[in-house]
């Protein structure tokens, strides 16, 4: 005779389900509807505005689960009226790439810095690599062009790939079509944005001077006529007030600080410090920093260098010499100096600056002293440069360009014990890298690599 496995009837869960089946059926038979979880509905009870007020001013990490909560919620973060609110309060970070031929190159590191009390400060990181974010696809390596209102420009290590515009957040990006110069003359290209006309462009300049711009959702190229002055590269924080900015390396230009508005599409060179004078320098440093441009001036024989902030946009008297950094010689005699590039403002009033592509080091003005920050572990020289995400979304600014997502889906690495992205995850797209604990540091210790270089 077969024998009846029911189970073990006094089995608590086996109550709690028996509980819950007679509870149902007993709602059936009464009539009454058996009502779906909505997790979100107390939320939107709430008016739209105050819904809009606390969404903006939670963290990148954590607006990126709140789109993976409910369609509403999703539906709430995409929307440009949130996206543009969003984008003018989104906190500047600093994203570290490193340099080839360490594998890592591949990926890129964002770190959002929060002060807190004392000298400890906030760290929390999100990670993009091709498996959730990049459109790199089986590029060897890519280059980080600049970036425009959270989009990032990118291109292949070489002339041979193509240029892309990405939402590293979103996962999302653009193709750019090859330009009708010649690519054997092809200097430069960057990202930008018009404010007017709300598209978003590319110029593309030629060691001849040759200049061409590229207006997403057109599919073509068209001449802009002829950029001034030499440009060695373009620095990847160089848009502010509707302009893309570069330092153009001719000791015959008198102002070399150039410009490109792109909603005039029109060339124009910025006024350089006064005292400056005739002073001609083979290298500067040109970054908007605290939403002015930052112009770092090194002496000829690098022991020393300035750093002067534009405080009013246009102005040559506006013109500040905020720092001063001398002794930078490591080893005078063999002339190897240290070199400071600054990367972001804090609240506190300290610097962060990019220490010999090795380190991240926080500069006090009071104490005048250094310490270092401990964003990434690698042992590899990295780029670090200053970035805000945000949640611009290139469907919304294509005009009919075709816009391709990197699939994602939810992975356990069984060796690290990490959370990979890779797969399909649409909905959520952009979900980043996997969740971390922030880390609270005590960066307050000194630095003696450091104290060296003090002014």
């Amino acid at each position: 005779m077969a024998r009846e496995t029911k189970g073990n009837p006094m089995n608590p869960r086996k109550k709690v389900a028996t509980r819950a089946a007679m509870s149902s059926k007993n709602k059936e038979q009464s009539g009454e509807q058996c009502q779906p979880k909505a997790p979100c509905s107390k939320f939107q009870q709430l008016p739209q505005a105050l819904v809009l007020e606390i969404l903006s001013s939670v963290s990148i990490k954590t607006l990126l689960n709140c789109r993976c909560v409910c369609k509403d919620w999703l539906s709430i973060i995409s929307d440009p009226q949130f996206t543009k609110l969003h984008s003018s309060r989104s906190p500047v970070g600093i994203l570290i790439k490193t340099y080839p031929p360490i594998r890592k190159s591949r990926k890129l590191d964002f770190t959002h810095i929060e002060d807190c009390a004392g000298s400890d400060l906030l760290l929390e990181k999100i990670r993009f690599n091709p498996q959730n974010s990049l459109p790199i696809g089986a590029m060897p390596e890519f280059r980080l062009i600049n970036s425009c209102n959270g989009l990032l420009c990118l291109s292949g290590p070489n002339r041979d790939y193509p240029c892309f515009v990405c939402n590293p957040i979103l996962g999302e990006h653009i193709s750019i079509p090859p330009t009708n110069l010649s690519r054997n003359k092809c200097f430069f290209v960057g990202l930008g944005f018009s404010n007017g006309t709300n598209e978003y462009k590319l110029l593309q300049m030629t060691n001849g001077t040759e200049a061409e711009i590229y207006t997403i959702g057109t599919g073509v190229w068209r001449s802009v006529g002829n950029a001034p002055g030499d440009i060695d590269q373009l620095p990847f924080n160089p848009f502010l007030h509707g302009a893309l900015h570069w330092v153009s390396y001719s000791s015959t230009v008198p102002d070399f600080i150039h410009s490109f508005h792109f909603e005039r599409e029109q060339f124009r060179p910025l006024p350089v410090p006064s005292l400056l004078g005739n002073r001609f320098s083979d290298c500067y440093i040109l970054e908007v920093v605290g939403g002015c441009l930052c112009l770092s001036v090194f002496d000829d024989d690098y022991s020393k260098f300035d750093m002067w902030v534009m405080k009013e946009y246009g102005v040559q008297e506006s013109w500040t010499k905020v720092l001063v950094f001398g002794n930078l010689y490591e080893c005078p005699e063999e002339r190897i100096c240290h070199v400071y590039e600054p990367i972001m403002f804090l609240r506190n009033g300290e610097i962060l600056l990019l220490f010999n592509n090795c380190a991240v080091v926080c500069y006090n003005q009071e104490t005048k002293s250094f310490r270092e920050i401990r964003i990434t572990w690698t042992r590899s020289p990295f780029e670090a440069i200053a970035y805000s995400p945000s949640f611009v979304s290139l469907y919304n600014v294509s005009k009919g360009e075709e816009v391709k997502r990197v699939r994602r889906g939810k992975k356990l690495g069984k060796k690290s014990g990490k959370l990979l992205l890779e797969g399909s995850y649409d909905e959520c797209a952009g979900f980043g890298m996997p969740p971390r604990k922030s880390t609270k540091l005590n960066s307050g210790y000194g630095c003696p690599a450091f104290e060296e270089g003090l002014p």
